[in-house]
């Protein structure tokens, strides 16, 4: 199937899908999430496919949520629908599936790009890659599962990020046990999905299944908490502003409430 913000390639059983918008940091804009949830979706019913690589294009991974796509007003039900109806649900299908699914870094990734790294069950990422935790600047709180994700992975050790949001390195990560350093990050999960493809794949798959009881057991409990306190910010006079803001590229004025 033919995309126009993601690319798709095909190598025996591994499926290499890209974030194509390099002119926008591979944003995730609405087509983008629903071209994405497509291309998962493809290969998730697949039998052939065993692996699942998800990378960007340029020098960005992904920077998240693409504001300068969203409606001139941003209400609490568009909030919540944008999270429930696409960045949840792509959050979901990659952990509720029985591929392995591998990310591959190599750049700027920040927001709800984050969340798609690390929702990955490998993570790759190049020595010169920063992640940005960029949601505060608009005065929300991180979403598409960032806060669950992180501190299961990290055992907490970014709470002042996920507090307070600013941006950490790859070597910081990797030290935290959240991914793996590689130079080239896509031939290294190109690497490790064809060891996959010709090990034991029922046994990595149910490795897979018993992670997800061990570290997700909550998780959609997690992501319906998160969609109704996300949404209660949409009417907050600093996310009003933050957005503001941000459009009118100049600093935020926020009031706490």
């Amino acid at each position: 199937m033919q995309y126009r913000y993601i690319n798709t390639e095909r190598d025996n059983s591994v499926t290499i899908i890209s974030i194509n918008r390099p002119e926008r940091m591979n944003a995730l804009n609405a087509e983008t999430r629903s071209e994405l949830i497509n291309a998962i979706d493809c290969a998730d019913q697949d039998e052939s496919v065993r692996v699942v690589i998800i990378t960007g294009s340029g020098n960005s991974f992904s920077a998240g949520a693409d504001l300068n796509d969203a409606p001139d007003e941003i209400t609490q039900k568009i909030l919540r629908s944008d999270l429930k109806d696409s960045f949840h649900i792509i959050a979901r299908k990659i952990r509720n599936s029985r591929k392995i699914f591998i990310s591959a870094i190599d750049g700027i990734t920040a927001g709800a790009g984050i969340s798609l790294a690390f929702i990955c069950d490998l993570v790759y990422a190049s020595p010169r890659s920063r992640f940005i935790l960029a949601f505060q600047g608009i005065g929300l709180a991180p979403d598409t599962g960032l806060s669950y994700i992180i501190t299961r992975r990290s055992g907490g050790r970014f709470s002042r990020h996920l507090l307070l949001g600013g941006e950490f390195s790859a070597e910081c990560a990797e030290k935290a046990g959240l991914l793996e350093l590689a130079e080239d990050p896509l031939s290294e999960a190109r690497n490790t999905a064809n060891i996959i493809s010709h090990g034991p794949f029922a046994a990595y798959s149910t490795g897979k299944i018993l992670i997800n009881r061990s570290l997700y057991f909550d998780f959609e409990e997690f992501l319906e908490l998160e969609a109704e306190e996300q949404s209660k910010l949409a009417s907050t006079h600093d996310f009003v502003e933050g957005v503001a803001a941000f459009r009118d590229k100049r600093r935020p004025v926020f009031m706490g409430k």
